[in-house]
């Protein structure tokens, strides 16, 4: 295994801009305590390396055959988050993962039935996967995610089963539409509103607890404001991404 190695100058300034960050979060002063996610996809595995050296465990990649190689690469106590497109066929490949800790775009329960199935015939023994439903708050057709009551309560309900032995439901993450994230930062997020609509609603009903991931660089401070759990920053932390043929691992 390579060893990941870095420059004093890199180090300084994801450091630098992690803990800008983090500062900026904490002083929205929350009701609810709110995680960092620090998305890393398209970035190499030795910037990982410089913030797992900080201190940092959770990191959001967005594709699957990008995580498997940076997992096999980088400590096995990273606990990875998967935000990217799902599709059925690559469930298996994210359920083998040992260190995969969380799905957030759980958008089908063909979807869910799928790495239940995967991580409990590749990866019996690892902790189940937590898993957050991926609503489609805005409605936009290009975007993934469930928006019918009976379909989310569907998948639901699979978590709720016995059968779901392998992956536990955790919240609920959306993806605000570009016109409503980059609006004034004190007018509330339509898009927010619906998925804490859909917690409440949820909740009561299956007497859950769901957390929240929304918010990503443009609208965090309001996802905050509007009771998101988990806000997910790449490029303020990362700098700009590189075009996907152009990104290297190593």
């Amino acid at each position: 295994m390579p060893e990941m190695t870095y420059t004093e100058e890199r180090k300084t300034q994801l450091i630098n801009q992690y803990e800008e960050i983090k500062a900026m979060i904490d002083a929205e002063h929350s009701i609810i305590d709110v995680s960092l996610l620090a998305v890393s996809k398209l970035k190499p595995a030795s910037d990982i390396q410089v913030l797992y050296d900080h201190g940092v465990r959770e990191f959001g990649e967005n594709y699957v055959q990008e995580l498997m190689e940076k997992a096999e690469l980088l400590p096995k106590d990273i606990k990875w988050h998967f935000i990217g497109g799902l599709q059925t066929n690559k469930c298996k490949d994210l359920a083998k993962i040992p260190n995969l800790y969380c799905v957030e775009t759980i958008d089908s329960l063909k979807k869910a039935h799928k790495l239940n199935e995967a991580r409990g015939k590749f990866q019996p023994d690892a902790p189940a996967i937590l898993c957050d439903i991926q609503i489609n708050t805005s409605k936009e057709d290009q975007k993934s995610g469930l928006f019918e009551q009976e379909e989310i309560f569907k998948v639901i309900e699979f978590f709720q089963s016995e059968e779901a032995k392998h992956i536990k439901l955790n919240g609920l993450m959306t993806i605000g539409s570009w016109n409503t994230s980059h609006e004034d930062d004190d007018k509330e997020n339509e898009d927010f509103a619906v998925l804490s609509n859909w917690k409440n609603q949820i909740d009561a009903k299956f007497n859950t607890n769901l957390k929240l991931s929304m918010g990503m660089s443009a609208d965090y401070k309001q996802a905050i404001k509007q009771g998101s759990s988990e806000v997910r920053i790449g490029t303020d932390i990362f700098g700009v991404r590189p075009p996907k043929n152009e990104a290297k691992i190593i």
